[in-house]
């Protein structure tokens, strides 16, 4: 056995992940983030058969106890719930990929311990004034650029009135709107989930839409993308969203990213009187118990509304 071994089996997983089966490069850097990890933290780790069942549980007891970057901040100490759910689920894919290709005795995913479901107490969505302030804000920053102001209300308006994840939203092409029927396509080719979904266009993001392809037809711009950069004819990179955020985030002062509008559209529904199971469609999940997660910020205190307007 080489002592790299397990490094290079992961490799050969990866180029499945990426040809065979289609995953996204986020859904790819994850695994390869959590992989890496495990590699540095278990070095004694270098083949299969030095994995065991217990593997994992010491693995997350030294993640634990040695510094680690979160965000900006370097921290130690023992690991969220959903940090050790998501190191597991995404080692356990690894290790039944190992299985099906002989490198595992069949049935040690299964062996290992699952972690519990994570409970999640933070409220994710944004609130109503808080959504206000960036709209102000764009308002307030962009008022002399017309295009800015237009494209920037725009990617707030997709975030909150369709949900979209960022890549879904950076790979929406002016093909994939339809006006007269008010829909977008999210393709299966840039959706996590691998399928098709149409998504119902609100009014307000329709009116903004329309007026904005407009007047990039009439200033002579034909990038194929929605979403575009201000300084060229071209699509918005990440790295152009990820600083559309911090930019926004520092001239408001409302501490967003935005995975967390998905959270706020789905509330909005929720709160609106969508059922789970409409809210699962939109937001493009396989099952309703991740589109619960989503809605962790409702409140009992959110049911007043309903429950006055009650009559017997």
């Amino acid at each position: 056995m080489q002592s790299n071994q397990l490094e290079k089996l992961f490799k050969e997983y990866v180029l499945e992940c990426n040809y065979t089966r289609a995953l996204s490069p986020e859904t790819i850097k994850s695994y390869t983030h959590v992989f890496n990890a495990f590699n540095k933290v278990m070095p004694e780790i270098s083949a299969p058969e030095y994995l065991t069942k217990h593997s994992l549980n010491l693995f997350y007891e030294r993640l634990g106890t040695r510094e680690r970057v979160v965000g900006k901040n370097i921290v130690s100490g023992k690991l969220k719930q959903s940090t050790i759910k998501t190191y597991y689920s995404k080692l356990v894919a690894f290790f039944r990929w190992m299985e099906r290709n002989n490198y595992l005795d069949v049935g040690f995913s299964d062996a290992i311990v699952k972690p519990p479901e994570p409970k999640y107490t933070d409220e994710k969505a944004l609130t109503d004034i808080e959504i206000s302030k960036l709209m102000a804000t764009i308002c307030l920053h962009t008022m002399d650029d017309v295009l800015m102001y237009q494209r920037d209300m725009l990617i707030l308006n997709f975030c909150i009135y369709s949900g979209l994840r960022r890549n879904e939203l950076l790979s929406l092409k002016v093909q994939d709107v339809d006006l007269v029927s008010r829909t977008i396509k999210v393709n299966a080719s840039t959706s996590k989930s691998k399928k098709d979904r149409y998504i119902p266009l609100h009014p307000q993001l329709l009116q903004q839409l329309d007026t904005h392809l407009k007047e990039r037809r009439l200033r002579g711009l034909k990038c194929p993308y929605i979403v575009t950069s201000t300084r060229k004819d071209e699509q918005l990179t990440v790295h152009g969203l990820i600083h559309w955020v911090k930019r926004y985030r520092k001239l408001s002062g409302v501490r967003f990213h935005i995975h967390q509008t998905r959270h706020t559209f789905a509330c909005s529904l929720a709160k609106s009187g969508a059922d789970i199971a409409t809210i699962m469609k939109a937001l493009g999940h396989s099952t309703t118990q991740m589109t619960e997660r989503y809605l962790r910020s409702i409140t009992p205190e959110h049911a007043r509304n309903y429950i006055d307007k009650l009559s017997y």
